[in-house]
């Protein structure tokens, strides 16, 4: 029995899997977010191929939280949350906007008087290695 390829979004939904979007602006936002099937076939078709428009997907979709483009995608079930999402993300946990805010103000407390990164920093790898 030959099975189709999962391609289209009309192919996502029928099969309850997902598509998963991060945003690519890594050092500063960790938003992510399950991409809702109906709203993108509005815009594009429930014929639309994933894997032949993604350049062109990720090219509309704009972070919610920082403004970023091109995020990067991982493909899952629906309403579960991939185990891999490539690099960037993998094991990582979810944590509040107001906490993300405390740890850059912690993280900018304790740099505050020091020197730019250069050479050895407390014991750590050269820059650039």
């Amino acid at each position: 029995m030959l099975i189709r390829p999962i391609r289209t979004l009309e192919d996502f939904r029928v099969t309850g899997r997902a598509i998963h979007a991060y945003c690519s602006h890594y050092y500063h936002c960790t938003h992510d977010a399950q991409l809702r099937l109906e709203v993108l076939a509005v815009h594009v078709g429930w014929s639309f191929d994933f894997y032949l428009g993604k350049e062109y997907l990720a090219a509309r979709l704009i972070c919610s939280i920082c403004g970023w483009r091109y995020p990067t995608f991982a493909l899952g079930h629906a309403g579960t949350r991939p185990a891999f999402s490539g690099t960037h993300g993998a094991g990582t946990a979810i944590l509040s906007t107001e906490e993300l805010f405390k740890l850059q103000r912690t993280r900018e407390a304790n740099m505050a008087g020091e020197m730019p990164w250069v050479g050895k920093r407390k014991g750590g790898r050269k820059f650039g290695r």
